[in-house]
């Protein structure tokens, strides 16, 4: 048994690791400190990750080990830093080296279809399904809504103050990227407490990111899941 603090999930000859630091329930039970310096993980390759920034202020999302760290600024605006002087309160990540894609063959209208899909997919190429796994989609939905994390009190921490901290933004049919991990296993740990799914979104051309809440693709959106050893 692994705390829920710090976990790894290794299969053999799956060619990844899914490891985390953290727990989203310590952060809405008031742990909104950073645990991970991502400064730590700047010389690993093949880098995906997804978190909250320290403080509950931006969200942190790295793509191929590169990052896109989303602020608020003071006047309400989006920046993006692409750094690694940055500490995370809870972090997932894991290193690929190869993919597999397939095509979306439907539309997808909600969350619960797309994790059906993601699900289906990643288990007929091979995918241990009852372990973490990450995944990626490449997609120009016709809506997507995105959070970024902007806590500004210095009341205690709680599931009311998180909701009222996430400043939402709307994406639509704009060339997007996602990272999303998925467990049925570690819900409020590195997914949401309601949810088998924890997945970021940033714009092709980088200028956004944040925490994806909801995503309609059309058919044809690209999914990839890590390559396995012996599957084509």
């Amino acid at each position: 048994m692994h705390s829920p603090l710090q976990g790894c999930i290794s299969e053999r000859d799956t060619g990844y690791t899914v490891k985390w630091i953290g727990a989203q329930r310590n952060v809405l039970q008031g742990d909104i400190n950073g645990h991970i310096a991502l400064g730590s993980l700047s010389d690993l390759l093949n880098l995906y990750a997804v978190g909250p920034a320290e403080h509950l202020r931006g969200e942190v999302s790295i793509f191929d080990s590169l990052p896109s760290i989303s602020r608020i600024t003071t006047d309400g605006s989006l920046k993006i830093e692409t750094h690694f002087n940055c500490s995370a309160c809870f972090l997932v990540y894991a290193q690929v080296s190869a993919w597999h894609r397939v095509t979306f063959p439907i539309a997808i209208a909600d969350e619960a279809t797309l994790e059906s899909y993601i699900v289906k997919a990643a288990s007929e190429l091979g995918i241990d399904v009852s372990q973490p796994f990450p995944f990626l989609i490449n997609a120009t939905p016709e809506r997507a809504t995105f959070h970024v994390l902007d806590k500004r009190d210095s009341l205690p921490h709680n599931a009311e103050l998180h909701e009222k901290a996430k400043v939402r933004f709307l994406l639509q049919n704009e060339p997007v990227d996602v990272i999303g991990f998925y467990s049925n296993r570690h819900r409020a740990i590195f997914t949401p407490g309601e949810a088998n799914v924890h997945m970021h979104v940033k714009s092709a051309d980088g200028r956004v990111s944040g925490h994806l809440e909801k995503i309609q693709l059309e058919r044809g959106a690209t999914l990839a899941v890590p390559r396995v050893e012996g599957k084509q």
